[in-house]
């Protein structure tokens, strides 16, 4: 197809594409002249990838870009010593997540520390503690405690137990290959689209139980 036509099939401008293009985040069509390309349904999936995590996910173009250049690399083999494709998602993952960790834990409330610290072992979580993972955790449990929001803290294992159970699905989802999409694909749509998946489902059964109580 035309650039034309995989701009009608994903509802992207070719002006976007383009872009997309430029910025390496798409792979740029066969050349069939000096001034037309041929696209492939791998450039269908992979545009409705990048627009998935830039606008459901809320991903820069850089973070994207990251994700991309791991997802090319995953069928390649690894040389002796290196990360997995997985891993090397995992991390990139963890690159898109705020990268104020040790800034945050520094100046973090000593009583929100322990709480987090006790919350991960009695859990078994095994996240580093000065990691941007609890940093986060802290964090808005501080920020909620500086509103006078205590209440979070003190339902804090109500939304573990919640956060269990979406990771758990998440790692159902990763050992069932699903569409032909490789593991790391997989993990970053777990990661990036699920958090948003559990955030609408959140809202749904808010406004549905608010409804039930005014019934």
């Amino acid at each position: 197809m035309r650039i034309a036509e995989l701009a009608r099939t994903c509802g992207v401008s070719t002006p976007t594409i383009k872009y997309y293009i430029r910025e390496g985040l798409l792979p740029a069509g066969r050349l069939t002249s000096s001034n037309q390309a041929r696209y492939t349904e791998g450039h269908v999936h992979r545009l409705r990838l990048i627009r998935a995590l830039v606008e459901l996910g809320g991903l820069s173009v850089a973070k994207v870009r990251a994700i991309v250049t791991v997802l090319d690399g995953e069928a390649d083999p690894p040389p002796s010593g290196r990360p997995t494709a997985r891993t090397d998602a995992l991390e990139v993952l963890a690159a898109a997540a705020p990268q104020e960790g040790p800034l945050a834990i520094l100046a973090a409330d000593p009583r929100t520390l322990a709480l987090v610290g006790a919350l991960a072992e009695r859990r078994g979580w095994h996240a580093p503690a000065d990691g941007p993972e609890v940093a986060r955790v802290v964090e808005i449990l501080d920020t909620l405690g500086d509103l006078d929001q205590h209440h979070f803290a003190d339902r804090i294992d109500a939304y573990a137990d919640a956060a269990e159970r979406a990771a758990a699905a998440d790692a159902e989802l990763l050992r069932s290959p699903t569409g032909g999409t490789g593991p790391a694909e997989r993990l970053v749509v777990a990661a990036v689209l699920g958090d948003q998946l559990l955030s609408a489902l959140r809202r749904l059964a808010r406004t549905t139980g608010t409804a039930g109580a005014e019934g």
